[in-house]
């Protein structure tokens, strides 16, 4: 009697045996598929007491500095237990729908995709700074904070729109 393992390489040898060969053009373009990434992500981010930029301490921090700005994006103070399942990355050509702004914007978009996302016990701030992190002649304008003391449970598809 043959074992599993002797049983499940004896299929495999035809594929191992197999070599790649190229595509010409006019076979490539018949070849459909799905594009795009699939991601599941299961975060937990907690206070950390040695930043003492927060009462407390803080959690993390997420700077963006748009294009050439003089300026940063900050998501700041991250803290709590972030899931996500099933996101998925692609780009959408856009040019209909969106109350019939969709054929006006006419470009390609970055669309996520948010099968299952979950947050628990989450914080984060959206602020605005003149530095990437705290320094001499670091300031920071806080213009939102969301806090849940509960879980949130999202789905559904965000755009990200690029401008010329």
């Amino acid at each position: 009697m043959r074992s599993p393992i002797a049983c499940f390489l004896a299929l495999l040898a035809p594929v191992a045996a197999a070599d790649l060969q190229p595509l010409a053009e006019e076979e490539l373009q018949a070849v459909d598929g799905q594009a795009g990434i699939s991601l599941a992500v299961d975060l937990h981010i907690n206070r950390n007491p040695a930043n003492t930029r927060c009462s407390g301490g803080c959690g993390a921090r997420l700077t963006i500095r748009p294009g050439q700005s003089d300026g940063y994006i900050v998501l700041d103070n991250i803290q709590g237990r972030f899931s996500f399942e099933g996101v998925t990355v692609d780009i959408e050509h856009i040019d209909s729908g969106f109350n019939g702004e969709g054929a006006q914007f006419n470009q390609q978009a970055l669309k996520i995709g948010l099968q299952a996302a979950t947050f628990d016990q989450a914080q984060i701030t959206l602020a605005g700074s003149n530095q990437s992190q705290p320094g001499p002649g670091f300031t920071q304008t806080n213009l939102l904070t969301y806090q849940t003391s509960g879980s949130v449970h999202l789905q559904g598809n965000v755009y990200i729109f690029g401008t010329p």
